[in-house]
């Protein structure tokens, strides 16, 4: 009987008593409180702040550029995105940090932009635009070879958008570094004849996926 009184003693210790119970014992009583205190303090703030995750649309879209030259394989682009990126907190604003977009093409990154930071208010839907025009390279015979199929079927081609941003929020007054964002927006864009003045086909909106990582 002593003996289990004297395990459950060296076991709830406090740290003013180590001397008595010893060190480890006392360490993980405190570490033990700490990640119990920790735990309830994420679970009253999930309750009482419900955050949700952003919502991001492609609303529009205008391909006037997308071109390989042939046997140097270099792919001429002008692609201007218009996203909606919606916060659906209701008490959680967000300000985006770092912002950095990046175009590919099978499989391929061709373009890159850096839209300037910005602040999202709770329940706000924000524009996001994007602009991606240049050359760049595209390596393999297979790319090039998709290329040419997508552009012999009707110009549409299979391009997909990838977005990630540094993230903090603010509750209340409090502002606190919050999760690295990452967007995607797989698109299907259809390619128009700028040199013949034709205006940008309609554009299907379409969801993107959004993680956190």
């Amino acid at each position: 009987m002593g003996s289990k009184t004297s395990t459950v003693s060296s076991v709830l210790c406090c740290p003013c008593r180590c001397l008595f119970c010893g060190v480890l014992s006392c360490l993980f009583s405190v570490l033990t409180c700490i990640f119990v205190v920790a735990g309830l303090v994420a679970l009253v703030l999930y309750l009482l702040f419900r955050p949700h995750i952003i919502r991001v649309s492609a609303v529009s879209a205008d391909l006037s550029d997308f071109t390989l030259t042939p046997q140097t394989w270099i792919l001429r682009y002008n692609l201007s995105l218009g996203l909606q990126v919606r916060n659906p907190n209701k008490h959680i604003a967000l300000h985006y940090h770092g912002v950095v977009a990046q175009a590919h093409y099978e499989g391929q990154q061709f373009g890159h932009t850096a839209p300037p930071d910005f602040f999202q208010d709770t329940g706000v839907t924000s524009p996001l635009d994007l602009a991606f025009a240049g050359e760049s390279p595209i390596v393999g015979g297979i790319a090039a070879a998709g290329f040419r199929r997508e552009a012999a079927e009707g110009a549409i081609f299979s391009v997909d958008v990838k977005i990630s941003s540094h993230m903090k929020l603010k509750v209340w007054v409090l502002r606190v570094l919050g999760p690295k964002t990452k967007i995607d927006c797989p698109l299907r864009l259809q390619r128009r004849d700028a040199a013949h003045g034709q205006r940008p086909p309609e554009f299907k909106q379409t969801e993107c996926r959004v993680t956190f990582f």
